[in-house]
């Protein structure tokens, strides 16, 4: 009976020192995937102030196409007010949330698309 008892303390630790084990890794994940996002965000900032520089010099040009200007300065102005608030949570360590990353990665994109390549 003993015997019994103490095969079953045993189980009962591996079983626990498992789950600790897994909730230890699961937070691992978590963290990492964390400082993806906020690396993602990070590079998503300093990739957007690089472009608006392009943009800025574009609209200065005299031989700008005012309509141009104006569809880069809508657009550039709505990835902005969806980039600057994820810069402000990855600054402050709060969480964030990959669809709204997406969300301003497509943002900045089609405002990037918007300059003309010259």
């Amino acid at each position: 009976m003993k015997l019994k008892s103490t095969y079953r303390g045993a189980l009962a630790g591996v079983l626990l020192l498992s789950c600790v084990n897994l909730a230890a890794c699961k937070s691992d994940a978590d963290v990492s995937a964390a400082v993806q996002r906020q690396q993602t965000v990070y590079a998503l900032g300093k990739s957007y102030d690089a472009t608006a520089d392009l943009a800025v010099a574009y609209e200065r040009n005299p031989a700008a196409d005012p309509a141009v200007v104006g569809k880069i300065k809508a657009a550039f102005q709505i990835a902005h007010d969806k980039i600057k608030p994820l810069q402000t949570a990855a600054e402050a360590g709060d969480p964030l949330i990959e669809a709204e990353i997406e969300a301003a990665q497509a943002a900045f994109q089609a405002a990037q698309k918007l300059i003309p390549a010259h």
